[in-house]
């Protein structure tokens, strides 16, 4: 004969089962959707340098200064292929130790960032103009002998 308690205890390690099931799901659809993003962000980063490079193009004729903008490029392309080699983890952990190291430079880049994000948001759409600004047609009466 079965305890009376045994049908709950079988309920409930099916429930713990589908609990752990539905865990791991999450855990690798989360993992899946990082790993997503981080291949946008090399993407994103690798266009830059792309950007940069082609920009450089443009000064043949002054060598120096086509060497700065293909410098840069490089940087910012060795930028995407550490991005693309190490984990989120890595990342976070590298991010954060930077910003122990030099709390003055993450402050400046995060304000730097924040600033360029509202200028991009903000010029998204048509800004009005100010009332003290706008061109507001003036009728001015006729002189005499201007002709008209």
């Amino acid at each position: 004969m079965t305890h009376p308690s045994q049908p709950a205890a079988d309920a409930a390690d099916a429930l713990g089962r589908g609990q752990g099931d539905f865990a791991s799901a999450i855990r690798e659809q989360t993992a899946g959707y990082a790993r997503n993003r981080q291949q946008d962000i090399v993407r994103a980063v690798s266009d830059v340098a792309n950007v940069i490079r082609d920009s450089g193009s443009s000064f043949d004729r002054v060598p120096h200064v086509k060497a700065f903008f293909d410098n840069a490029a490089d940087g910012v392309g060795e930028l995407a292929a550490d991005i693309d080699r190490r984990t989120l983890t890595e990342l976070y952990d590298e991010v954060e130790a930077a910003i122990r190291r030099r709390p003055g430079v993450a402050l400046a880049s995060a304000a730097l960032a924040g600033f360029a994000l509202v200028r991009f948001v903000r010029g998204a759409g048509p800004r009005p103009v100010p009332r003290s600004r706008a061109v507001v047609p003036i009728e001015t009466p006729a002189t005499p002998g201007s002709g008209t």
